[in-house]
């Protein structure tokens, strides 16, 4: 199940700098630019958890990498 929008996860992966190698490299890839993003605009936080949120429903390889958030 692809948790809600509302869930910390999101926010906390995209905040943080935590270890993402256990991910797959496409996952890697997004999670790295979305942090620039956020890094630079903070109020864009809501527009990329939404961006990752569809990525991870759009790609079910990628349901598994979220698990692990």
């Amino acid at each position: 199940m692809i948790p809600d929008l509302s869930d910390p996860r999101w926010k906390r992966v995209l905040t943080s700098n935590s270890d993402l190698s256990s991910a797959s490299l496409a996952t890697r890839i997004l999670i790295s630019r979305l942090r620039r993003e956020v890094a630079e605009a903070p109020t864009a936080l809501a527009g990329k958890i939404g961006e990752l949120r569809d990525f991870v429903t759009k790609n079910p390889f990628a349901l598994a990498d979220a698990a692990k958030f």
